[in-house]
């Protein structure tokens, strides 16, 4: 007979947040927050600007539409990440930005040129 242990989700966490892999001090380090969203029809995001400071930024996509969208970034040639493509619902990506100015897109086909893109300014 096999026993189960219960142990409280914040306790869980808390764990699994100490051993994990490339954890630092620096994972600490203050996160400035992007909230990008799809609108509910049609191929567009919400704004076609948005600022952050440098560092550590989290971008939180939130999804309207049944269609399927995501966030990706790039400066120039250099692509930085971005989240999963998703559905109706919400995803987010930490990235680490220098200064500059970024363009944000969707990578689903026929999305960036149908208009969903814009410009991410990092002071």
């Amino acid at each position: 007979m096999r026993k189960l242990f219960l142990v409280p989700l914040a306790i869980a966490a808390a764990s699994v947040a100490a051993f994990a892999p490339g954890a630092s001090a620096k994972s600490h380090a203050p996160i400035s927050v992007v909230h990008l969203t799809a609108v509910k029809t049609g191929l567009a995001y919400n704004t076609k600007t948005a600022s952050a400071k440098a560092g550590r930024v989290k971008i939180v996509f939130t999804n309207l539409s049944p269609l399927h969208h995501n966030v990706k970034l790039e400066q120039g040639e250099k692509e930085f990440g971005g989240t999963k493509t998703i559905a109706t619902g919400a995803t987010s990506v930490i990235l680490s930005l220098k200064k500059g100015v970024y363009h944000f897109y969707c990578s689903v086909p026929g999305h960036e040129d149908a208009g969903m893109s814009g410009s991410l300014t990092v002071s």
